[in-house]
């Protein structure tokens, strides 16, 4: 860890401990703030180089600008990129020449406070909208194709309504809460604190984190589905994948080996499995559960 950086958590931890005693909801609001800032990414010097082949435009959303990038005829259907937390969208830009050798019209955007498009804060109900409302804007997207976040942001999207053919989850996680208290682990904030956060991010997006909890959600979506995910993350570890594949009705699990949680969108095993899922072989992963008859009979 940089030095200075390292100096910058120890001030902020030590601010969240005093201000959880002293005041409480200063301290609150400053803990809201931090989670939901995403990192600034460090772009390589080829991404603008990226999108030199692209038609650029911006969604309006929810008074944010969101950056978008779009290859393909306008009348073929569409597969919707996703990045995930702190990342952008030339991270997914491997997926673009596969797709489009099958026919198929491609956008990817940036999600809001991330790279080219506006806003200083986010978070998940925040991707979940943003996502639906690209879907929207662009229309007939038939697959989408998620990162990390993105994963469970597709989740939501789907729960309420947005009508897929194919989706494909990279590195998704499936445990918010438990990130939530990484979180207030490595920022010395105590459960108190990390509840009142919690309370006042619920208040922000108007949802409440039980209603978003993607192990809930998971049994109810009908879209078709592929997790891939890499044995090697430390980020979002492989079990919260699997588990989500498990929870995600006929979804099927390709796990990696070495791949971590980034690279694993530079392999030519994810790209052309999500290639190949969107145009119907789905052989290429396993079933992630068991089907069960139907209705399933007791034991």
């Amino acid at each position: 860890m940089h030095f200075a950086h390292a100096l910058h958590r120890i001030s902020t931890n030590v601010r969240f401990l005093t201000g959880s005693l002293l005041l409480p909801e200063y301290a609150a609001a400053l803990a809201e703030r931090l989670f939901l800032t995403p990192p600034a990414p460090k772009l390589p010097q080829s991404t603008f180089f990226d999108f030199l082949n692209a038609h650029a435009s911006f969604v309006e959303y929810r008074g944010r600008n969101l950056a978008t990038w779009r290859w393909g005829p306008l009348d073929a259907p569409a597969v919707l990129l996703a990045h995930g937390w702190g990342g952008y969208a030339a991270q997914m830009r491997g997926f673009v020449p596969r797709l489009l050798q099958a026919g198929l019209r491609v956008v990817a955007y940036d999600q809001p406070a991330h790279g080219l498009s506006e806003g200083k804060l986010t978070g998940l109900p925040d991707f979940a909208r943003a996502l639906a409302a690209v879907a929207a804007h662009h229309g007939n997207v038939r697959h989408v194709i998620t990162h990390s976040l993105g994963g469970a942001a597709l989740a939501i999207a789907v729960s309420r309504g947005m009508n897929l053919q194919g989706a494909v989850l990279i590195s998704p996680p499936s445990d918010l809460v438990g990130y939530s208290r990484r979180f207030a682990r490595w920022y010395w904030i105590p459960e108190p604190l990390r509840r009142a956060m919690q309370a006042t991010i619920e208040e922000r997006f108007n949802m409440r984190w039980s209603d978003i909890e993607i192990a809930r959600l998971a049994p109810q979506l009908k879209t078709p589905a592929l997790v891939i995910h890499d044995h090697s993350d430390n980020f979002v570890p492989w079990k919260q994948g699997a588990a989500l594949a498990r929870a995600w009705p006929g979804a099927r699990l390709l796990s990696t080996v070495g791949l971590g949680h980034g690279r694993i969108l530079e392999s030519d095993i994810t790209l052309r499995a999500a290639a190949h899922f969107i145009a119907g072989k789905s052989a290429v992963a396993g079933p992630a559960a068991p089907e069960l008859p139907h209705p399933a009979p007791l034991y």
